[in-house]
């Protein structure tokens, strides 16, 4: 408080205690009327000044209750005066013009609480608020009516009712503005008590005056007539320090609401006393007030009545939505553990159940049978599924999958699906690592079983299996898994259609994998690609073509392409990587023909990721304009089981029309039927080098040669043989009538300078370029 206002309201509070000392003081009763009069005045002026500094300190948005309590002080102080004045002139009348500045307070408190609580409530809060305040206004009104019914019942009805109104007003809006606290959950303060308590102080204040009004016992220099300035400075206090903040605390709430719900039995019960007054303590009185009280009482039993009615309601529906809400739960959980396609649980159910697991096998460190298994199972070529006939082939496969796996294993252990075509077996407490090589024993046997898909027919998928043990294989659960995909992924590069327990080896080469993943992202940036080239020779072993090599140097040491190539197909790498083989091979032929070099034709591997990336054809046709090489000089090798996908028969013929040559690479070792064969836009075949290492000693694989050469024969397509490694290799295919050869017999990958000076011959113009991507 600010040092002025400090000092005004010590004089201006001082003063008015002086006086009303000096009406008990003095015996003149003139004077003692003067003396009350004036230290009303001062206690009513200050409760006004204390409102309108209140108001003053809330922002706008707030005053509405404080204007509305700033109003009722003034009024208050305004009908004083106008009660000296009346005093001054020795004019008296009942009802005076006074009275109706003091009885305007009462409802105007009343209706500004009830507008900013009901500002602030749902309308589903809103009804049962507006019956606990009309019960609760109509029992305090019948309990007035019953106080005051023998006392007034030789008055003259105006006088009644203006007396009556006195009480009323006041005491209605002292409970109006006790119930808003609860109703609106506002945190209690002492301002707010105050306030409360001002209003009821006026409300009893006037009912004892006009109580002593009616029995002839009032008089000045009493005092009861300090209760009027005790209860104008206690409200106009308040107001000053009033702020109406809701609490957010849940705790309170629920004790508000507590509250609230027991206001209609307080009515009923001040009810029930009004009428045991009315009817057995003051039988006689007014007939017409009579009645009025028990209308009100009435009224209250029925307000009460609707309330609970209403309470019902909301509890039924209370009881419904929590109904609701518990199934929505369920359903909300079984769809953030569970998977939707399969019906298994999913991730994040199998790590909390596996890390629950692992915890309680941790805690009996002493018991012989504590360990956890972890089988973590992949379909084999599941992708070639999805890709060949669809997302909803695969999904119902998927489905078939997770219900045979359900049923091998009896419903005995958890079965889960942790990602696309992955699922995982956990054993709690198996008995040896035997029982588990023969429960993956029986699951691999279940899943290599045909399949009946009523879109494809039958079809046949197995599956690859990864073992790991707690604690022998890992310290928890995250290591458990881990491992088990280490497992796997040894698994499946042995040859899949088979399982395998972790070992400590499987961890180093997959951290490997990772740290080559990692240096895989700045390779290209950091120039630590470089391409060789290995010569095609023809049966008079003359230079005929070239293929592009990429090789990748770390740390000094060259890192196998069957090692880096799959990991940049997985992340996605191969595209940047594909282009800049193409662009450096297309550079290499440019540079060979500046120098005076008949360059052959030159053979780049492309893989299917850039056979999928949209604009791939235009992208390669800019790269060959900016070197100036005609399309027709690159041979494109796709690999059979890619070049036979039908969803990329459209990009390889958009190739083959924009004048690159095609050819299929790794032939034979894929599901080539002689129908896709013959439709495909392609001029070569390249037999694969598995084929060719023992076509010497193995029949089977020199008929397979043989039976090549002739379908290319017959389909009018050179055909390449790759990986020839000696004169004897060379000689039988020469007989087979092959075309080209490849192999360390001749070269092996050189550099660009090693193979133009060893293998290309000078030309008088600039020949057709032919350029290639790297295979690895």
């Amino acid at each position: 408080m600010p040092l002025a206002e400090r000092a005004l309201t010590a004089v201006w509070l001082g003063a008015a205690l002086l006086l009303f000392a000096a009406s008990l003081w003095v015996q003149d009763v003139s004077v003692q009327l003067f003396f009350d009069n004036a230290s009303w005045t001062l206690a009513f002026g200050l409760s006004a000044f204390w409102a309108w500094r209140g108001r003053a300190q809330v922002p706008q948005a707030h005053r509405l209750l404080h204007t509305g309590l700033f109003a009722g002080t003034v009024l208050i102080a305004a009908g004083q005066l106008v009660w000296n004045l009346q005093v001054a002139l020795d004019w008296n009348p009942f009802p005076a013009p006074a009275d109706l500045f003091f009885l305007s307070v009462g409802p105007l408190w009343a209706a500004t609480v009830i507008r900013a609580t009901f500002a602030r409530l749902s309308k589903d809060r809103a009804y049962p608020a507006a019956l606990d305040f009309g019960g609760a206004v109509l029992a305090l009104l019948a309990f007035t009516l019953v106080i005051y019914l023998p006392s007034g019942q030789d008055q003259p009805l105006a006088v009644t009712t203006v007396l009556l109104l006195y009480p009323v007003v006041y005491l209605t809006a002292a409970g109006v503005t006790a119930l808003a606290m609860p109703t609106t959950g506002v945190r209690v303060t002492r301002a707010h008590l105050l306030v409360v308590a001002g209003m009821l102080g006026y409300g009893l204040s006037w009912m004892q005056w006009n109580l002593m009004l009616l029995g002839g016992t009032l008089q000045p220099g009493m005092l009861l007539n300090a209760s009027f300035s005790l209860a104008a400075l206690a409200l106009g206090w308040g107001a000053r320090g009033l702020r109406f903040e809701v609490s957010d605390d849940p705790d309170y709430r629920r004790r508000c609401d507590q509250v609230m719900n027991y206001l209609p039995l307080v009515a009923m019960v001040l009810a029930a006393i009004t009428l045991v007054r009315l009817f057995i303590i003051t039988s006689d009185g007014r007939a017409g007030v009579q009645v009025l009280i028990l209308v009100c009482c009435l009224l209250v039993l029925l307000l009460a009545a609707l309330r609970q009615a209403i309470v019902v309601g909301l509890l039924n529906r209370l009881r419904t939505a929590e109904a609701e809400v518990l199934r929505n739960e369920e359903r909300l959980y079984h769809l953030a553990h569970f998977d939707a396609l399969t019906g298994l649980p999913n991730r994040r159910f199998f790590e909390d159940a596996l890390e629950r697991a692992v915890a309680e096998a941790a805690r009996a460190a002493q018991m012989p049978d504590r360990r956890v298994a972890l089988l973590l199972i992949d379909l084999d070529h599941f992708k070639s599924v999805n890709e060949t006939y669809g997302h909803r082939v695969g999904d119902a496969l998927l489905c078939e999958v997770a219900q045979r796996i359900h049923q091998l294993l009896e419903g005995q252990w958890l079965v889960s699906r942790l990602a696309n075509d992955q699922f995982t077996v956990m054993l709690q407490r198996p008995a040896s690592r035997t029982v588990l090589a023969q429960l993956a024993t029986t699951l691999l046997e279940g899943l290599a079983r045909p399949w009946e898909v009523s879109e494809v027919g039958v079809q046949y998928m197995g599956a690859s299996i990864g073992i790991s043990l707690f604690p022998d294989d890992a310290s928890n659960s995250l290591e458990l898994v881990q491992h088990a995909h280490s497992a796997l992924h040894a698994t499946k590069s042995a040859g899949r259609g088979s399982y395998r327990f972790y070992i400590e080896e499987f961890t180093q080469i997959t951290r490997g994998r990772l740290e080559l993943r990692r240096r895989l992202h700045n390779a290209l940036q950091g120039g630590e690609f470089s391409l060789v080239y290995q010569p095609q020779l023809n049966h008079l072993r003359q230079t005929v073509g070239a293929e592009a090599l990429l090789r990748w140097s770390v740390d000094g040491k060259l890192v196998p392409p069957d090692e880096f190539i799959p990991l940049a197909e997985e992340s996605g790498l191969i595209v940047p990587m594909g282009l800049w083989v193409f662009e450096t091979a297309c550079s290499q032929v440019a540079q060979w023909r500046a120098e005076g070099w008949q360059v052959p034709v030159v053979s780049v591997n492309v893989s299917t990721i850039q056979l999928r990336e949209p604009g791939f054809t235009q992208a390669l046709l800019g790269i060959v304009q900016r070197a100036g090489v005609a399309p027709a000089s690159l041979v494109l090798e796709i690999t059979e089981s890619q070049l036979l996908d039908e969803s990329l028969y459209a990009m390889a013929l958009d190739l083959k029309n924009a004048g690159f040559v095609l050819s299929i690479d790794d032939f034979g070792t894929g599901h080539s039927s002689l129908i896709k064969l013959k439709r495909l836009p392609v001029s070569e075949l390249k037999i694969d080098k598995e084929f060719v290492r023992d076509i010497v000693v193995d029949p089977n694989d020199r008929e397979i040669c043989a039976t090549v050469n002739a379908l290319a024969r017959a389909l009018g397509l050179e055909v390449v043989a790759e990986g020839v490694e000696t004169e004897a290799q060379w000689q039988l295919l020469v007989r087979m009538g092959c075309q080209r050869f490849q192999g360390w017999l001749f070269a092996p990958a050189l550099a660009p300078q090693e193979l133009a000076r060893q293998w290309l011959q000078p030309a008088a113009h600039d020949p057709l370029a032919r350029v290639v991507k790297n295979d690895s």
